[in-house]
């Protein structure tokens, strides 16, 4: 990278560095949108229900999904916390933070719901 900069320098090209903060990569991605499903399978397992209300002001109970608990769980909290409303636009520090304020509100209702990583995954296996 040194040498590369040194011969861009020597041609007279103008150079500016800039911190960005690093928001998530794909496999961080796919690890949040993993862990929504878990979480909406924890759910249907305790035999919760959404209560869906706009089908002609009648409302419906339907199963949880990764997409609700995005909309209606993670979403909220996001745009509190760290005023967006796309995950997108999240950093690593701030998805933890999220994560930690999710885990808490379901630890207080007996449910523990691990991120996705390597580790967690192998014990899950290692469970069955």
């Amino acid at each position: 990278a040194i040498k590369e900069l040194d011969s861009l320098i020597e041609k007279g090209a103008f150079i500016e560095l800039k911190e960005v903060k690093r928001t998530r990569s794909n496999r961080q991605n796919r690890a949040l949108h993993l862990y929504f499903t878990f979480i909406s399978d924890e759910l249907t397992n305790l035999g919760a229900t959404f209560c869906y209300e706009g089908v002609k002001g009648s409302t419906m109970e339907i199963p949880y999904t990764s997409e609700i608990v995005k909309d209606f769980f993670w979403r909220p909290i996001q745009k509190q916390l760290f005023d967006t409303d796309s995950t997108t636009k999240l950093t690593t520090d701030q998805i933890n933070t999220i994560i930690d304020v999710v885990n808490k509100f379901f630890a207080t209702k007996g449910v523990v719901i691990a991120f996705p990583s390597y580790e967690s995954l192998i014990n899950e296996s290692e469970k069955l």
